[in-house]
């Protein structure tokens, strides 16, 4: 176990935050952010999705059968590129809030 310092500032800010002790509240903040980092990313995705008409899947089929018109120009290889990250880091922040529910179940 480690022990944390907080200055008494934060330990001041620390008593608005949502939890009987230090461990939940640090608990409830990390689930807070991955929450609102999931948020802006679906956001991203779905005006990439409004964008191009398609979810990220059927866009990557016709990225590969050379079916996407000016693949290859600067803005949609970019798009392609960020698409593809923000998909990764939506499951991956889908994981995380996973097992953080599965570890604290009071979040539920």
């Amino acid at each position: 176990m480690q022990t944390l310092k907080l200055s008494e500032s934060l330990q001041e800010i620390l008593e608005f935050v949502e939890g009987k002790n230090l461990d939940e509240k640090l608990i409830q903040l990390t689930r807070n952010d991955l929450k609102r980092r999931l948020h802006l990313c679906s956001e991203r995705i779905m005006e990439f999705e409004a964008k191009y008409g398609m979810q990220f899947e059927e866009f990557a089929t016709k990225w590969k059968a050379d079916k996407i018109p000016n693949r290859y120009s600067h803005e949609i290889e970019r798009d392609y590129m960020e698409w593809e990250s923000l998909i990764d880091e939506h499951e991956m922040l889908l994981l995380q809030l996973r097992k953080l529910k599965d570890k604290f179940p009071f979040l539920s």
